[in-house]
């Protein structure tokens, strides 16, 4: 009886920390059970005890009886446990919260406050010291800005993916000149090397930043807000592709990076197929060998006869044939033909052009051993700006080439040998340049060969020759040649 009363004297048990007060008190309940016969309960003779921690935390608001009033009292909370030591763990528990002012702690159910317990340990295991608070901060401020059909796993996935642990941070600018190096050292052309410095210079002027956070949006609309036309944007495109293979191949970009593919290719039929008659290819030639007054003195156009003749005759590129050497010109031997090597190339490929007879008749007095064919760095400029006015022949972009094309395919007949020649794919010689020209036309612009002797016949004349000549109408000293030719007719 003296212990039971000893351990009754040790309750209720008040905690206090600060103003903040748990009491814990026991009670003693008799043990029952349901007598199914009876159907009644009845006592077993034997006393149970439980702990009820009570405290008081927040308030609540009251009707007064009287007055219908509300009035603010305190909130009075009551928690039961079947043994002293889970109430006494609940109740330091509870007065720590109540003394640093977290009484909404306390408002955590028992799977909240188990949640609450993992969550720090998830947290510590990644950060020891990291607060929950600015994590959890964090975490909701991200989710927010995304779609409710995006999670942050997603997000976080496609950055690594595009991030990997350990790729050097380079901007476009430093992968650009460190291509440019690369380049230059593999022994490109240059006019590959200047369209490579210009364009993607301009890419990298925009994009001061590094090349792995460049998205296809971004390249698209770059792209877009530029004022060229489709098949330029596309060449942009094709050389931005070149810069971010060079930045795979450098360990600047994952291997699976493939931000290109989501930007759109131009479709771009490049225009009307244009092409000079033969007609006009004659007064072109003609224009060439024509002497006129500029700047007060007496010219010609006959160092634009190469260009002209390889241009007409073989289908070269205008950039092509800039790049050409006479060492490259084979106009000896049984065969003649034309060696474009892979470095001047606009497709990067070497292949050979054979020579027709009318092509070898108009090279022949300029041929030697080595030396540029054309002195013209633009030849299709001078075309453009000089001898189609000289000729009175509107020029026509690209016309001798796809003159050529298509009177070499009205000839032959052969869609496959037609693209070797040409450096162009079947495809796109079978959908551009079939049935431009007839056979008869073609045979014609073929068949233009310079004047019997022209080299001697139409020597330049004197200034005061040619003054004498003009005070004569109708007369000039090479009218008897340059008639003859524009009619096809040979001069004796």
């Amino acid at each position: 009886m003296k212990t039971n009363a000893k351990k009754s004297a040790e309750f209720p048990k008040r905690l206090k920390e600060g103003n903040a007060e748990v009491t814990i008190y026991r009670q003693s309940n008799p043990s029952r059970r349901f007598n199914t016969a009876t159907g009644k309960w009845e006592a077993t003779g034997r006393i149970f005890h439980e702990y009820v921690l009570a405290y008081y935390q927040g308030v609540r608001q009251v009707a007064d009886k009287k007055t219908g009033q509300l009035k603010t009292l305190p909130r009075f909370v009551r928690q039961k446990f079947g043994n002293l030591a889970d109430a006494e763990r609940e109740a330091r528990f509870i007065l720590t919260k109540l003394a640093n002012g977290e009484s909404e702690v306390l408002k955590l159910s028992g799977l909240d406050r188990a949640a609450y317990v993992h969550s720090m340990q998830k947290l510590r295991e990644w950060q020891p010291d990291a607060d929950l608070y600015s994590a959890v901060t964090d975490f909701v401020a991200a989710v927010k800005r995304l779609s409710d059909a995006t999670s942050l796993k997603e997000c976080v996935n496609f950055y690594l993916s595009r991030h990997p642990a350990g790729l050097p941070r380079k901007t476009v600018r430093e992968v650009l000149d460190e291509m440019l190096a690369v380049k230059a050292n593999a022994g490109v052309s240059e006019p590959y090397a200047k369209e490579l410095r210009l364009r993607l210079g301009q890419f990298a002027d925009s994009f001061g930043v590094p090349i792995s956070t460049v998205s296809s949006k971004q390249i698209q609309e770059w792209l877009t807000n530029r004022d060229v036309s489709g098949r330029t944007q596309n060449n942009y495109r094709r050389l931005i592709s070149t810069l971010f293979k060079f930045a795979i191949r450098r360990g600047y970009l994952p291997k699976d990076h493939d931000e290109l593919s989501g930007v759109e290719k131009i479709r771009d039929s490049g225009g009307e197929i244009e092409v000079f008659t033969p007609d006009e290819l004659r007064k072109l030639f003609s224009a060439c060998l024509t002497p006129v007054q500029e700047r007060g003195k007496w010219r010609d156009r006959e160092t634009m006869i190469p260009y002209l003749a390889i241009a007409a005759f073989c289908g070269l590129r205008s950039a092509e044939i800039a790049r050409l050497d006479w060492s490259e010109i084979h106009l000896t031997g049984p065969e003649h033909f034309i060696e474009v090597k892979a470095a001047k190339a606009k497709t990067a490929s070497r292949r050979t052009v054979p020579i027709p007879d009318n092509c070898a008749s108009w090279l022949a007095p300029f041929a030697s051993e080595t030396g540029s064919v054309c002195p013209f760095e633009r030849p299709d400029k001078q075309c453009f700006q000089y001898l189609g006015p000289a000729a009175k022949v509107e020029w026509k972009h690209n016309a001798l080439r796809h003159s050529f094309i298509s009177c070499r395919l009205a000839i032959i007949k052969n869609v496959h040998q037609v693209s070797l020649e040409a450096g162009n794919s079947p495809q796109l010689v079978f959908a551009h340049y079939r049935q431009l020209v007839t056979e008869t036309q073609a045979t014609d612009w073929f068949g233009i060969v310079p004047p019997k002797d022209w080299k001697n016949i139409l020597p330049m004349p004197t200034e005061s020759a040619l003054s004498q000549q003009s005070e004569v109408p109708g007369s000039a000293a090479s009218a008897p040649v340059l008639n003859a030719f524009l009619s096809s007719e040979p001069v004796v």
